[in-house]
């Protein structure tokens, strides 16, 4: 049986010339976090800024624990496992040095059997100056570097955002030491190297099949015919299958009733448990168990995407690293963002290739929870050194992947890296890429070995008259700085994005005051912001604002946030509703040509100004409420473009029949002008123009198209409504608000019309951790808004306030039941 000792106790961390020498308090810990712990830099380094900690980079670190081996052990297989080491590392045994280490997105593991019969050893992990490593490496290839022209940071397999400010850190930011556990694992001697697991379905999706592959040296013949196999197959604690045999190197298991796994939204999540056990001479030496999931997953063409030969689109967000400042994985941090894309209705995240490993438990919950993952390897945005070290470093990192996630039901498709093509366009346009072979033919052959039933997509985006094509495969949406023909609807829109302002309260931390400057008239050559906040931001993100020309001009802060939010949210549902339709009014019959859409991006890695829709904070800005109602699986889109049409799309599993009710609403006469209906009748995974309102005539701008889809008993199964004119020109009421608690939901009403309700909580001066089903949303008259409230809070006063209403309303909320 396998034992696992975990070394989080008794480390000591010291520099090469001995100065600094600390108590680690527990591990994993990086050197920032432990300098930290001690008091000696402060609390800049979370933020990513240098400042009084840039000396860190530039010494050696030395971990040092003793470890104990157990007695008894002689006859087992010892194992070091190092989960986590940012970057370069030598790992020392009684002094004398074992492993070199140099790559931070995989494990290293060192053979310790030949230290069983000692009661204890010594261990030391010594990373070297960042300075060093990057001194070496120009040594190295210096004729590379000059040649290509590509730093020498890019030769290095760390997190190069280490390098760069893009995620809000100072250039330069370089992390360094232990961020996964180190354990010492115990186990019987066996030569299975791996055992993969695949399902196989039939043609009706009714039966199901397991087929366990075992991965051993070619030189143990003589070693499998002792061996036994034992193979379960369970679901719910229910045995469905089971099989005992003398060694085979692919057992089955039967499931002739499936279950099916499906994504977000059409279905169930079951997860099935594979366990395998081998047996020699009777006795247990290996035992191990996978959870999977029966799915069938192709790809007709890319991104065309059919789950169990059901068509889905892709509506999701891009994952960046949950934190900056250090790589060890905060567990709670990691849930609260897959909880926040769970309720924000989406069926995919893309993992960024410029990001970090993150633990199981992100891949677990997207099982769990029927959330697609686009999966890529850790390759981003430059030219790659054609070097056979760099690519072979590669090439391990993404067979680990690989091998360690392929038998999840969660994982779309692998992906060779983020915008290594594009940035090559944008640079030098022209120039061969030169490691195009590693993309196109290296890791493509790895994953048709490893993982032939998944897609691979040479990179992000690929494909095209060029590489950021919008009409052949998928496309980065930077229509906000660059011109792009056919980007009105794209056939796949892999990040789209606005620069957008956090929360006030957010905004305060952000910038460590609670005096934000105020803005100014936007002048020629000048800023769309004040100047301070230029150091909370970074990539010309000025160039990447939304249409802040719709609304009024900000005088306040608060102001501010609102019109960059609004701005953001009303871009975000305009073009998220139109690639959605799929296809313009003209054809109103016809395939939906747009086959997904991710935000650029979804989570906040340092205080930073960008396109986070969430914030360092995990608060959730104004554009993630208007991303979370385009996503709705029924929507209800009105498209005043040169007609009012009102469109229903059908992305549940099943059939949608009812009543679209359109109305023109006076907001200055509160009240409906007049009204007409179109019955509805549209098919799963389908659009529909449901009907045109012309009927209405010409209508002055300050007027309201409002959309509802009713069933038979006039349940209201969507609504949706858009302005004839921009904010900038319109003029709102005050609306009357009224606010109560049924059970644990908050009741919302209004008088007249309410534009852009702002919720908020508070408990003890404590605005953070309140999260609400909606926000930011419009309010009718005659309709009842039904607000559920989650966070970390039992207990707040909650307030409503419409935008530009000198009124709000409160209620004293208390949880009732947890």
């Amino acid at each position: 049986m396998e034992e696992r000792i975990l070394l989080d106790k008794g480390w000591k961390l010291y520099t090469g010339e001995k100065d600094i020498c600390l108590d680690v308090p527990y591990m994993p810990m990086q050197v920032h976090d432990i300098l930290f712990a001690a008091g000696r830099i402060d609390e800049a380094y979370k933020r990513g800024r240098q400042d009084g900690c840039e000396w860190v980079g530039q010494k050696k670190w030395i971990y040092e624990n003793r470890l104990q081996i157990p007695a008894g052990a002689e006859e087992k297989q010892l194992s070091l496992i190092f989960g986590g080491l940012d970057t370069v590392a030598d790992i020392y045994i009684n002094g004398e040095r074992q492993l070199h280490v140099q790559d931070c997105y995989m494990p290293a593991v060192l053979d310790v059997s030949s230290w069983a019969g000692e009661d204890e050893i010594s261990l030391q992990i010594v990373f070297p100056s960042m300075e060093e490593v990057l001194g070496g490496i120009e040594e190295k290839y210096g004729e590379v570097i000059e040649r290509d022209k590509i730093p020498a940071c890019r030769f290095l397999r760390k997190t190069f955002h280490d390098f760069s400010t893009y995620l809000g850190n100072d250039e330069n930011f370089w992390k360094v030491g232990v961020f996964r556990p180190v354990e010492l694992r115990i186990t019987s001697r066996h030569s299975l190297r791996d055992w993969k697991v695949s399902t196989v379905l039939n043609e009706t999706l009714t039966r199901g099949r397991v087929r366990i592959e075992l991965e051993t040296d070619e030189t143990v013949q003589e070693w499998k015919q002792e061996v036994t196999v034992q193979a379960e197959l369970t679901l719910d604690g229910k045995l469905i299958d089971r099989i005992r045999v003398p060694w085979m190197d692919v057992v089955t298991l039967e499931e002739k009733a499936v279950r099916l796994w499906w994504p977000r939204g059409l279905g169930e999540q079951p997860l099935y448990l594979v366990t395998l056990r081998l047996y020699l001479g009777g006795a247990e030496i290996f035992a191990a168990d996978r959870r999977i999931g029966f799915r069938r997953i192709s790809m007709p063409e890319p991104l065309h995407v059919l789950v169990n030969d059901r068509e889905v689109k892709l509506w999701g967000a891009n994952l960046t690293p949950d934190e900056g400042h250090t790589m060890c994985e905060d567990a709670d941090r990691v849930r609260k963002i897959m909880e926040l894309v769970r309720d924000a209705n989406m069926n995919t995240l893309r993992v960024w290739g410029e990001g970090v490993p993150f633990t199981d438990l992100l891949y677990d919950l997207a099982d769990e929870w029927g959330i697609l993952l686009w999966q890529e390897f850790f390759c981003g945005h430059t030219q790659y050194p054609d070097v056979e070290e760099v690519k072979e470093a590669v090439l391990a990192e993404a067979e680990y992947m690989v091998r360690r996630l392929r038998h999840r039901p969660s994982i779309l498709l692998w992906c060779g890296g983020n915008e290594c093509y594009m940035s090559r366009d944008f640079a030098e346009p022209g120039r061969e890429y030169l490691c195009s072979s590693l993309f196109e033919y290296d890791l493509k052959a790895l994953t048709a070995r490893l993982d032939p039933d998944r897609c691979y997509l040479y990179n992000s985006p690929f494909g095209g008259s060029y590489t950021n094509d919008p009409l052949y495969g998928d496309t980065h949406s930077y229509t906000n700085s660059w011109y792009v023909p056919g980007s009105a609807l794209p056939r796949f829109v892999s990040e789209n994005l606005r620069v957008a302002f956090p929360p006030v309260r957010s905004l305060k931390r952000y910038m460590k005051t609670e005096e934000l400057p105020v803005p100014q008239p936007i002048r020629h050559g000048g800023l769309p912001w004040p100047a301070a906040y230029q150091k909370i931001t970074s990539a010309e993100s000025w160039k990447k604002i939304p249409p802040v020309e719709e609304f009024y001009d900000p005088q306040t802060p608060e102001e501010m946030v609102y019109v960059f939010g609004m701005a953001a949210g009303s871009y975000i549902r305009r073009t998220v509703e139109h690639y959605r339709r799929g296809r313009e009014a003209q054809e109103a019959m016809g395939r939906r040509r747009c086959f997904g859409h991710l935000i650029w991006k979804l989570n906040t890695t340092y205080p930073h100004l960008y396109s986070s829709v969430l914030d360092a904070y995990l608060e959730p800005g104004i554009p993630y409420y208007f991303l979370k109602r385009a996503y709705e699986q029924l929507l209800l889109s009105v498209d005043l473009g040169n007609h009012p049409d009102v469109w229903v799309v059908n992305d549940t599993g099943s059939e949608v029949l009812g009543t679209c009710q359109v109305g023109l609403y006076d907001m200055a006469g509160n009240r409906l002008e007049a009204q007409c209906e179109f019955p509805v009748k549209v098919a799963a995974g389908e659009s529909l123009l449901a009907g045109r309102a012309d009927c209405f005539g010409q209508f002055t701008r300050d007027r309201i198209i409002r959309a509802r889809l009713v069933d038979e008993a006039g349940g209201v199964l969507a609504a949706g409504h858009a302005f004839a004119d921009m904010e900038r020109h319109l003029l709102f009421p005050e609306p009357e608000l009224e606010m109560e608690m049924r059970g644990d939901t908050i009741l919302l009403r209004t008088h007249r019309f309410a534009h852009g309700i702002e919720l908020t909580g508070e408990e003890e001066k404590d605005q953070f951790g309140w999260y609400f089903s909606d926000n930011y949303f419009d309010l009718f008259p005659g309709e009842v808004k039904r607000i559920t409230v989650a966070g970390t809070h039992e207990k707040g006063l909650i307030c409503a306030r419409a935008a530009y209403s000198e009124h709000s309303v409160s209620i004293d909320w208390k949880l009732k039941m947890k």
